[in-house]
């Protein structure tokens, strides 16, 4: 669907520390969670990715909204950081 960008093996970003938006640990790749933002909905955890230093997830949604499918494709999975979770937000204090 998107024309893929390929970067030297040489070019890459260095983070003194990975952070991680959640005090609940890090889904095991093939768990499925909830997606309320934009009505994206269970979904399943395919990979990590980094951006700026915060790490994220790459997800499959199980049954995408029709917005979703228009926009993306079916069978494109899309990156959500914890707080865009049902499972992962921070407890309130």
């Amino acid at each position: 669907m998107h024309k893929l960008i390929k970067q030297p093996v040489s070019s890459y970003t260095e983070f003194e520390e990975l952070q991680w938006s959640s005090d609940k640990p890090i889904p095991p790749v093939g768990t499925e969670i909830d997606v309320p933002m934009n009505n994206i909905g269970r979904s399943k955890v395919l990979k990590y990715f980094v951006e700026h230093g915060y790490i994220g997830l790459l997800v499959q949604p199980l049954d995408p909204p029709a917005w979703y499918i228009k926009q993306n494709g079916v069978n494109e999975p899309c990156h959500v950081y914890p707080p865009e979770t049902k499972q992962l937000r921070k407890e309130k204090v």
